[in-house]
């Protein structure tokens, strides 16, 4: 008897403890599968998309249709402008033009407009501009600037940087030497020669040579540099000879030399008449 009870002992004792376990395990996947209901799957990562570079416009070569831009002058310059993108093309082109100094002006409103450059072209850009006066004589830096769309209609601005060499006109001006009319063998007259710089630039090496028939000088005369809005004054002596006698016509060759070492002559005509000396008689005593 004392069996058959411990027997339902036992089998009550693993009953319960089967009924304390079986609703922790049915939680706990009642909980797993809210979990995986509730929660969505991961989405698979988007693919990067591809960057486009931006065309780009830049100033390929530019030329002024002369040497250099002279101050009060007009000139035509021409600038070509390359789209360097091999994919796009680029279109509502607009072009500008401006020189800091405002002494190179644009004819116009300096300014252009371009419907399109297609890929790997370029353009020419033809336009004129005029140096005032008073524009210094120098390298004047002047930007061009490039306004346009890609093919996207995206806005893109770039700019460039073109030098214009403007000169100021050398204007070097004289009075008449003042050689005398008449002068007589063996005296030893002078000459001088007023010289004015009436330009804006100086005037480097003024040298004054003289060929006359008849008259001999020391040598070439150097007068030198001469500044804008000044004048200098070279003289010289003169030793007159024996021969020839009479009217005796001759150069002085003036050269000088501007800023940027150019060279220019100029030929003045000098003329005298080279009288005989006359030698007074003494009477001899006897």
């Amino acid at each position: 008897m004392k069996r058959i009870v411990c027997f339902f002992i036992i089998i009550l004792i693993l009953c319960t403890a089967a009924v304390m376990v079986c609703p922790k395990e049915t939680n706990a996947a009642s909980a797993a599968d809210a979990q995986q209901i509730g929660d969505p799957p991961a989405a698979d990562p988007e693919p990067a998309q591809a960057v486009t570079s931006q065309p780009k416009l830049m100033v390929e070569k530019y030329t002024l249709d002369r040497d250099y831009l002279e101050a009060g002058e007009s000139a035509t310059v021409k600038v070509t402008i390359r789209n360097t993108s091999s994919s796009q093309h680029v279109k509502n082109i607009k072009l500008s033009y401006w020189e800091e100094s405002a002494e190179i002006l644009p004819a116009g409103t300096g300014a252009a407009y371009y419907k399109q450059i297609a890929k790997n072209s370029s353009c020419t850009w033809s336009f004129r501009v005029t140096a005032t006066t008073t524009a210094q004589s120098k390298p004047h830096p002047a930007t061009i600037t490039m306004e346009y769309e890609d093919s996207n209609g995206n806005a893109i601005s770039a700019s460039d940087r073109i030098i214009l060499q403007v000169r100021q006109p050398v204007r070097l001006t004289y009075e008449e030497p003042s050689l005398p009319v008449r002068v007589t063998q063996g005296d030893t007259p002078s000459l001088s020669i007023k010289l004015m710089n009436l330009g804006k630039s100086a005037i480097y090496n003024a040298l004054l040579k003289f060929e006359m028939p008849g008259l001999s000088s020391g040598g070439s005369v150097l007068v030198g540099t001469i500044p804008p809005g000044e004048s200098q004054t070279g003289t010289t002596n003169f030793r007159v000879e024996s021969e020839p006698l009479g009217q005796v016509s001759g150069t002085l060759l003036l050269s000088y030399e501007d800023e940027y070492g150019e060279h220019y002559e100029k030929e003045i005509p000098l003329s005298t008449t080279i009288e005989e000396e006359k030698r007074s008689c003494n009477p001899q005593k006897s």
